[in-house]
């Protein structure tokens, strides 16, 4: 229950607009049976099933698209939860109400997949969430389900996959994230408080799981792993330290930073990040002794992502006054101006529009893309997929006020192989002959731009780009790639002093 409050408290998530497939069945439940489920459930919810699994392919099919009505349907109960008074999650008063905790899923879940013949069981446990410090309380403060399927054990956290909690407000957000998450995987956020429903060959300590940094399922799902070094929930350097990762697939964009505790505000240029072919490397460093908090983000590269809140003073007097000059330069139709403003709803405490998601609303949510393409609102926003605490050791004191690494650019955050050797600092001088050193197979050319025009790096037999150049009367010294010999992108940029 926990952790399922976190993502948008700690973490500040911004999540893909409509990236995740709900099963279309879920909108075509007869309505006689949509309006008993919630009066009579125990008369409802036989018909609900009946119709959602009957030729539906095999067990995983129908668990699919019930857990995907249970996800349109439910809300998270925020007035319970923030009450500290948790009672009756029992699937029928969880179905007259519309509303549950992570108790309450696990319980509809159970039914659902009772009444589909489907062998279905809740597990009690602890979660890396809200109020998570590294260390486990006294009580499990979450539940989700394990369901049989083909003889196997797989596991299933609805709340999580229903949407997420920003300060006490619900906002719907449907992901399969935490549907049939492998077991060696599901072990990184959820710890059974027995251990037999870890179901791993090799069981984990409570002492492993605390020590291990909080992984998000997006991280195992966009095809990432553990390398030889990697980070642990509280993690120590007395240097700037790297940690490598693997992944298996291209078409991934991956950034990193370091964040301020206490602010939540990010420390720029204290973290670089390497990708070579399936592999990549982040470097990371702390500038003081404060408290500081590491995080991973990736996106898929074919993902439109915008977001799905936005400060209300950004919202009302950017977006909709520029909306509305879109709509009188006749760019965008009043319909799709309506549909946009319509969409998102203000919370007035929480100082943010959220949008209101509807996945099967294909006109609105078509009209949404294109007003924020005209906007000009970046698409390319990534989630956090791993996260561990960063501090410095005793005897190291940070890198200070530096700017210890450069600055990217989000071409960079999509390249799949291209590394730099030097120079890694993040400030140059002015008059000093520095050599650039970048190996890449993403880019047909290299070039840096240290005066007036861009200056190309020649490529080696090993693929290396490489010049020694004089910083001139520049503010900035920047770093360019094309991938036709024509058209360059900023990769990344230097300070000048």
């Amino acid at each position: 229950m926990k952790k399922f409050i976190t993502v948008s408290l700690i973490l500040s998530v911004t999540l893909s607009l409509f990236a995740a497939n709900m099963d279309s069945k879920v909108r075509s439940v007869p309505k006689d049976a949509m309006e008993k489920v919630f009066k009579k459930p125990k008369e409802g919810l036989p018909m609900v099933v009946k119709h959602l699994t009957q030729n539906t392919g095999g067990v995983q099919a129908k668990v699919k698209v019930m857990h995907d009505w249970i996800c349109d349907n439910i809300a998270y109960d925020t007035d319970m939860y923030f009450s500290g008074r948790i009672s009756k999650q029992d699937y029928e008063s969880v179905l007259k109400k519309k509303k549950g905790v992570c108790s309450g899923y696990t319980s509809v879940m159970n039914e659902m997949c009772r009444l589909a013949g489907i062998e279905s069981i809740g597990i009690h446990g602890f979660s890396k969430g809200f109020g998570y410090n590294g260390k486990l309380g006294k009580e499990p403060d979450h539940e989700w389900n394990a369901i049989k399927i083909n003889g196997k054990w797989q596991l299933v956290d609805v709340t999580w996959d229903a949407g997420h909690v920003d300060w006490k407000t619900w906002i719907k957000h449907y992901s399969d994230e935490w549907l049939f998450l492998p077991p060696e995987q599901f072990i990184y956020s959820h710890l059974p408080e027995k251990e037999e429903y870890q179901y791993l060959k090799t069981p984990i300590t409570a002492e492993q799981f605390v020590k291990e940094p909080y992984v998000a399922g997006k991280f195992f799902k966009m095809g990432f792993s553990f390398g030889k070094n990697r980070p642990e929930y509280n993690t120590l350097i007395s240097e700037a330290t790297e940690f490598d990762f693997g992944i298996k697939q291209g078409g991934v964009a991956i950034s990193s930073t370091i964040r301020e505790k206490s602010s939540m505000q990010d420390v720029e240029n204290a973290v670089w990040v390497n990708r070579t072919g399936n592999t990549f490397s982040i470097n990371f460093d702390v500038p003081d002794k404060k408290d500081y908090k590491a995080f991973i983000f990736a996106k898929k590269t074919s993902e439109e992502n915008y977001g799905d809140r936005f400060p209300i003073a950004k919202f009302e007097q950017n977006f909709l006054p520029r909306a509305e000059q879109l709509v009188a330069s006749k760019k965008i139709t009043q319909k799709e101006y309506d549909f946009f403003k319509e969409a998102f709803f203000k919370v007035d405490e929480n100082g943010y529009y959220y949008l209101h998601e509807d996945l099967f609303a294909n006109a609105r949510n078509q009209a949404i893309k294109k007003v924020f393409k005209s906007l000009e609102v970046s698409s390319g926003r990534l989630e956090p997929v791993l996260d561990f605490k960063l501090n410095a050791a005793e005897s190291y004191t940070g890198f200070g006020n530096e700017m210890k690494y450069p600055t990217v650019y989000s071409s960079y955050d999509s390249a799949s192989n291209t590394k730099l050797i030097s120079p890694l600092g993040g400030t140059l001088k002015k008059g000093d002959k520095v050599k650039f050193e970048i190996a890449s197979k993403d880019f047909s050319g290299i070039a840096v731009k240290v005066s007036d025009s861009l200056t190309p790096l020649k490529k080696d037999a090993k693929g290396v780009y490489s010049a020694e150049l004089e910083i001139g009367e520049v503010d900035k010294v920047v770093v360019y790639g094309t991938r036709n010999n024509k058209n360059y992108s900023g990769l990344w940029f230097y300070e000048v002093k």
